[in-house]
Formats: C-alpha cells, sequence, structure tokens
C-alpha cells in the first residue's frame, strides 16, 4: 500500500523540520553547505509563495463562501469537505471523505470495531479506530502489509480510501494483481455481518482498472461518482465513469468507485 502522497517532499534532509526558519537555515548550512541551502531555500520560497499561500487563501474562500454546497449519494446530501489535505477541493476526497466519515460514525455509535486501510481520515477529523498502513510510521498506525497482515480480531467496518489501488504499485516488480490479494485478505478478519468499503479512483493506474473491467475485481454492490466541474461531484453509472482518463496536472480522478463486500449491504 502507498501513501506516499502525504510524504512532504519539502523538509530538508537530515530531519530538519522544528525551530524557526533562521535556526533550520543555520543547520542546513552546517550539515549540507551553502549549495544546498541556497537550493532549499528557492524550493522552499516557491513552495510557499505558489502553493502555500494560494492554497490558504483557497481554502478560506471554500469555507466562507462555498460550504453549503451539497452533492446527492444513495439518496442523501452530503457537503463537500474542504480542507488543506491533498488539497481536498483538487481531487475526489472532497467527495469520498464525507461519505466514508459517515460510515464510521454510524459504526462508531454502534460501538463497532473499525479498520481502515491507509492513513487517510486521521489528516481532517478526530478518529479512534485502528488504522494499517505499511509506510507512514507514525503512533497508532499499524505498519504492515495489507497482503500480510493478521490478527485474532474481527472488525465490523473495514474501510479503504484512494489507498487498496496502491497496493503492489510501487514493488518491483510491480503486481497489480496484489490488490486481489489484499482484498481476500481483508475478508479473513471481517467479523460476520460486518462491511467493507472500498473507495477506489479510476484512470490514473490502467491495470487496476482493467481488473474492475474483467470482473477480477469484485465487489457485491457497486456506486459510481463523476467529477461536473471544479470541485463538484455528481452520483453516475459505470458506463459514464469506465473510461474517464486521470488528470495527473491536478491530480484527480474523474470517476471513482464505491465498492461494498458484505452481508447487509443496502
Amino acid at each position: 500500500m502507498r501513501i506516499s502522497h502525504k510524504r512532504d517532499e519539502h523538509v530538508p534532509q537530515g530531519g530538519v523540520n522544528r525551530g524557526n526558519l533562521f535556526s533550520r537555515a543555520k543547520l542546513i548550512y552546517e550539515r549540507n553547505g551553502l549549495n544546498y541551502l541556497i537550493h532549499t531555500s528557492i524550493r522552499y520560497l516557491y513552495e510557499l509563495f505558489f502553493t502555500s499561500i494560494p492554497n490558504r487563501v483557497k481554502l478560506w474562500y471554500y469555507n466562507k463562501f462555498r460550504s453549503s454546497d451539497t452533492f446527492i449519494f444513495r439518496g442523501k446530501e452530503y457537503h463537500y469537505v474542504f480542507h488543506s489535505y491533498t488539497p481536498s477541493w483538487e481531487n475526489e476526497r472532497c467527495a469520498l471523505l464525507p461519505i466514508a466519515w459517515e460510515f464510521v460514525q454510524s459504526f462508531q455509535k454502534q460501538r463497532k470495531s473499525i479498520l481502515e486501510i491507509g492513513n487517510v481520515l486521521s489528516y481532517v477529523y478526530p478518529i479512534s479506530h485502528d488504522v494499517l498502513d505499511k509506510y507512514e510510521i507514525i503512533d497508532g498506525v499499524i505498519n504492515e502489509d495489507v497482503v500480510n497482515f493478521k490478527t485474532n480480531k474481527k472488525y465490523d467496518l473495514i474501510l479503504s480510501i484512494v489507498t487498496l489501488q496502491f497496493v503492489g504499485w510501487d514493488e518491483v516488480p510491480r503486481n497489480p494483481d496484489k490488490v486481489l490479494m489484499a482484498l481476500e485478505n481483508l475478508k479473513s478478519v471481517l467479523a460476520a455481518g460486518g462491511l467493507i468499503i472500498i473507495m477506489q479512483g479510476l484512470g490514473e493506474h490502467k491495470e487496476v482498472d482493467e481488473l474492475l473491467k474483467n470482473g477480477r475485481l469484485k465487489f457485491e454492490k457497486e456506486f459510481y461518482l463523476m467529477k461536473t466541474s471544479g470541485y463538484k461531484w455528481k452520483e453516475s453509472t459505470w458506463e459514464e465513469v469506465k473510461d474517464l482518463p486521470f488528470s495527473h496536472s491536478v491530480p484527480t480522478a474523474n470517476g471513482v468507485v464505491i465498492g461494498l463486500i458484505g452481508t447487509d449491504i443496502n
């Protein structure tokens, strides 16, 4: 599983990520020299003026003037989530996060056990459930490969938000079929009457898309969302989303599959 989109590529080498700006610059200079400090400073200023500040302005705008905007999924109305994470208004998380969080809250109210595949929700919401993430090494996260994960615990809800599709993708050799292995392993830790929800963007990984198209990657029920413009999404059909391209310049999927596996699916 890959969560590399949350790694900060602009943090200077050597773990320099605390202290004020002057002390950080001084430490970088002492460790790496003047040339490295200059290049790091250029990257920092570029990030600040062309990404960080514009994104803060956009976040303020969306939360101030667009917070009432909604979309419909399975007959229910959801508010888009505008958050600095990724940032959400540019990609599919704008619509997926509120759907996922409603499922989590529903299961939490029933005191059900929850496992999230990939550390996603904690960047936006105060979570208390288990998180499995091979790469994100922080307190409270289980650092194991989803394919090999074993536990005596059974989960009532297992949820993956744009994560399962990356399993096997960054490995050498690349193995798209590992997604199928991961899903089978997750079924083994699902409680009786439990529910698996896989939210998967389309178009980025053609091999994984093909698993859906040829029926090798199967869900008991599927729902689809299609990006219409900007941050706006609408519920759609498989025919509408199956061949939508991935927008690498943003980046974002333009079509999403929400797959459900369980014994009690409405």
